[in-house]
């Protein structure tokens, strides 16, 4: 909600009371429903004056980093096929923050994921996707939790040779031999060595990675995982599909 919406509320608020008022109402009655009144409005007002700050410390980022910004999202993010709209319940997701451009020679958007868990427990991501050409089988990397073992169970679960890996992380995809190929050692050791724990995952032209939310100042980090993770995908999958590897927007194709 932005910040004149919610002014906008709280002024409605005391619109409805004092027409309570002049119907004729019995003050008590009257008094009585705008003590409520008042405190639902004051509850939306705080809510909205506490996240224009936050909007303009994400748009003053986006500037710094040479990026453009939206306090909404403008692409329509939530229709790209990625597992975690599906694993986090989309249809109560919400998406905002939304910075977008060149940055460091790739195609990036970083934004802000929240959901409502279980109708008490919020949950909230920062997240960057890095433009890829496609072509690639879908892939799923996320921590493992009892969620991602119950999620998307038509999509094989990959193994690996190492029990800690699998320990921490479930690995998902119809190309099993892409999926080797691609989680290779030197990828498990650096997946294991990030804390807290990141998602990654691979679908159409997009490669998107996530973690607990940061602070807008911190969103430069995110952007610096994932474009890490994407150098360190093995040369080998390169060679498997190399008509996939994330394109550089200086170079007229």
């Amino acid at each position: 909600m932005r910040y004149s919406t919610g002014t906008k509320v709280l002024a409605g608020v005391f619109a409805i009371g004092l027409l309570f008022l002049l119907a004729g109402r019995q003050w008590q009655e009257a008094r009585e429903w705008l003590a409520t009144a008042l405190v639902v409005g004051g509850v939306v007002a705080l809510g909205v004056w506490r996240l224009r700050p936050r909007r303009n410390a994400f748009e003053a980022e986006a500037r710094r980093l040479g990026l453009r910004f939206s306090a909404k999202d403008p692409f329509g993010l939530l229709d790209e096929p990625f597992a975690l709209w599906r694993w986090s319940q989309r249809s109560y997701g919400r998406l905002d923050n939304v910075l977008w451009g060149t940055w460091r020679d790739l195609q990036v958007r970083a934004f802000e994921y929240q959901y409502d868990a279980s109708g008490r427990d919020l949950r909230a991501f920062s997240c960057a996707m890095v433009a890829s050409a496609g072509g690639w089988p879908a892939l799923v990397i996320r921590p493992e939790s009892l969620a991602s073992r119950l999620a998307d169970v038509a999509v094989p679960e990959v193994a690996f040779e190492s029990e800690a890996f699998d320990r921490a992380f479930s690995v998902r995809c119809d190309d099993r031999r892409f999926a080797s190929a691609f989680v290779d050692a030197r990828m498990m050791a650096w997946l294991l060595s990030l804390e807290p724990r990141w998602g990654f995952e691979i679908d159409g032209p997009w490669i998107l990675g996530y973690r607990e939310q940061v602070r807008p100042w911190e969103i430069e980090g995110v952007l610096e995982t994932v474009a890490t993770f994407v150098e360190r995908i093995p040369r080998v999958v390169g060679s498997l599909f190399p008509e996939a590897l994330p394109p550089r927007p200086d170079i007229v194709r």
